[in-house]
């Protein structure tokens, strides 16, 4: 039996899912609306229902579109470019090789009889969601105000956003006021474009007066479920999966409103990559 915690995401993810299959207006599944219907912070929603259903939300938008033009290729008399045009494709071909992607099959194996095809795009493959979550630490912590520039755009770009931070918070002040360096998620890498990312590049000094250029940044205390990844930063994503997952899990638990936020250990340059260290930090709901 599940934990009533997973319940309660699984009924929540659920009419999340029976709203995107009713709904035709693009405003109605935009991503705050949606996460007001599952009861979850918008910083949070998007992991916790590709953790839940195994498909982002995009993936799932897409699914649905495409099972809502199958009823209608059945009908002879119409043609793969309309049904196409209605699942939102921009040809023919592409709205094959995404039937075909998605079911196994072909719209003239629909058209003769293969009602198995309508089912595999009512529900996302089960096989591909978050499996056994992990042991966790339940930590206090106090708010911290930070120093950050946030970065819009590849990740990619994270290094020489920090190397600016640096910079411009000390050529003024000491190194010797820095007491943290931290990082503030709020999209996935992994399953949104580049040009839509947004990271706040963040670091602890005090009560310094922030520089032009650099804006002063609060991050709430209190409840936090901490996870500590080990290794190198491209895998620390499946770390979060696995802290989201984790929480999830536990019965006693419910995910808070801000988002969540890294704490990196290691200068990359202290230590070689396998052994960096960085602690993660889910905000949980008050007790």
């Amino acid at each position: 039996m599940m934990p009533d915690n997973r319940v309660r995401h699984v009924e929540r993810i659920e009419r999340v899912l029976a709203h995107i299959e009713a709904i035709t207006d693009e405003a109605e599944l935009s991503l705050d609306r949606l996460a007001g219907i599952a009861c979850l912070s918008p910083f949070h929603f998007h992991r916790v229902f590709r953790l839940m259903t195994g498909e982002t939300l995009a993936e799932t938008v897409r699914r649905v579109r495409l099972a809502r033009s199958l009823p209608g290729l059945a009908n002879p008399d119409e043609t793969v470019t309309r049904a196409a045009a209605g699942a939102g494709y921009g040809s023919s071909q592409a709205y094959a090789r995404a039937f075909k992607a998605m079911t196994g099959g072909s719209a003239s194996e629909l058209r003769a009889g293969r009602s198995d095809l309508m089912e595999r795009l009512l529900r996302p493959d089960p096989e591909h969601a978050a499996q056994a979550p992990l042991a966790v630490e339940i930590v206090s912590t106090d708010p911290l105000r930070l120093l950050a520039i946030r970065n819009i755009g590849a990740y990619a770009e994270l290094d020489q956003t920090y190397k600016r931070l640096f910079e411009h918070v000390f050529a003024q002040h000491s190194l010797e006021a820095l007491a943290g360096i931290y990082g503030i998620w709020h999209e996935d890498p992994r399953f949104t474009n580049a040009a839509a990312l947004h990271f706040d590049c963040a670091i602890a000094v005090g009560d310094l007066v922030p520089p032009d250029g650099v804006e002063p940044l609060a991050l709430a205390g209190g409840r936090h479920a901490r996870l500590r990844h080990v290794g190198g930063y491209d895998t620390l994503h499946d770390s979060i999966d696995r802290l989201y997952a984790a929480v999830l899990a536990r019965e006693a638990e419910e995910i808070g409103d801000e988002p969540l936020f890294v704490h990196y250990v290691d200068d990359p340059e202290s230590r070689p990559e396998a052994e960096w260290r960085s602690d993660i930090y889910l905000p949980l709901a008050p007790d």
